[in-house]
């Protein structure tokens, strides 16, 4: 389908496949963006709880005060993390979940 503008015959034609495309190749690298950033994001937090394990396992051991909540806390963070990479991976390879139409 094209589109020609109001000017008739010498103006432009747009065709509307063309700009489709150019706006899911826009959307795509979008997509490769997040999917780079988020996973970045995810291998730094496994990073710095592999290299800092010590630290974190003295503070997590501790009892007083609002210690007991950090592991909750972290847990809570650790999932966010993965689970938007993990969005944006499936997302990219172009698995989806199937939607039933009623």
């Amino acid at each position: 389908m094209h589109y020609s503008g109001a000017g008739g015959g010498d103006a432009k034609r747009v065709s509307f496949r063309q700009s489709d495309k150019i706006r899911e190749m826009g959307s795509r690298r979008g997509l490769y963006l997040k999917l780079i950033i988020s996973g970045s994001v995810s291998a730094s937090l496994y990073f710095l709880l592999y290299f800092y394990e010590r630290e974190i396992l003295a503070a997590f051991t501790r009892t007083d005060g609002l210690y007991p909540a950090l592991p909750v806390l972290a847990a809570l963070v650790f999932s966010f993390a993965h689970g938007a990479f993990t969005d944006y991976f499936w997302e990219a390879l172009g698995v989806t979940a199937r939607r039933n139409r009623r």
